[in-house]
């Protein structure tokens, strides 16, 4: 846990950020092949402290997913880009309306940018990297529609307002598994929504995908890669969307990560 307080912000000289999204990722740069073109909000995963407060920027976590958080894996495991998402998160906590407003209009200056250079490319906004804030919800009707806003989460009453209509058109919204939260994963199923889950082969030393198992053999849902791109908005529903297991979470035997032969 992080304790920090607004003026720390402040003295650092590190209160703003020119951008709040990047680009580089290995899984969203595969998304241009289909001329999109995807931007994400990496913020800091977890507790931190603010004036005595505890803040937690993942409240649906199981301790599994918290443990082998994509937060720490990659670049998220360099110094300088962990104090970006902590002040990212400093941000928010301490004037979430402004920092809203400050993502939809970073959001319109690169939708006017690709707009007039590459009007043929359509944009993409993850909002929620490494959290789930529900930002990108909570703009989703601040931006041009031709804009794809989507994210995950393991918030099961988000995925009910999502079925309900809470939230524009063009926002799209994939469940994800937590290793506790199986009933929940077959509900949002059921209702048309797509779930992630990350498997591990028993086996293989390559980490092979379930895609081609029978749609009875796993919760009666066909399986999808989900290592294509990360445009989640394009995928067919209902669906399991298949992950490959990142960094030490090869090493995980509690559930979260389905291990299987196939």
């Amino acid at each position: 846990m992080v304790n920090c307080r607004e003026k720390d912000l402040e003295t650092s000289g590190l209160f703003i950020h020119k951008n709040l999204f990047t680009s580089q990722n290995y899984k969203t740069v595969k998304g241009e092949k289909h001329k999109h073109k995807t931007y994400v909000l990496y913020k800091k995963s977890g507790e931190i402290e603010i004036d005595g407060k505890k803040k937690n920027s993942c409240p649906n976590k199981s301790a599994a997913c918290y443990k082998y958080c994509l937060d720490n894996a990659g670049r998220g495991s360099f110094n300088a880009v962990k104090l970006s998402r902590l002040i990212k998160t400093k941000r928010y906590y301490f004037d979430p309306a402004r920092f809203k407003a400050d993502v939809i209009n970073e959001i319109h200056r690169k939708f006017k940018w690709w707009a007039k250079n590459k009007p043929d490319w359509r944009l993409a906004f993850r909002c929620d990297g490494t959290s789930d804030l529900g930002v990108g919800r909570a703009i989703s009707h601040s931006v041009p529609d031709s804009v794809n806003l989507y994210d995950y989460t393991k918030n099961f009453n988000v995925v009910k307002k999502y079925i309900d209509g809470d939230y524009s058109k063009n926002y799209h919204l994939t469940f994800s598994y937590s290793g506790e939260n199986k009933k929940e994963c077959i509900e949002a199923l059921n209702m048309g929504v797509n779930v992630a889950v990350p498997f591990i082969h028993d086996h293989k030393p390559v980490r092979s995908l379930p895609t081609s198992w029978h749609p009875e053999q796993f919760w009666g849902y066909p399986v999808i890669s989900g290592e294509n791109s990360d445009l989640r908005f394009l995928d067919p529903a209902p669906s399991i969307v298949a992950l490959k297991p990142k960094g030490s979470l090869m090493q995980d035997h509690s559930g979260f990560a389905i291990r299987g032969d196939w």
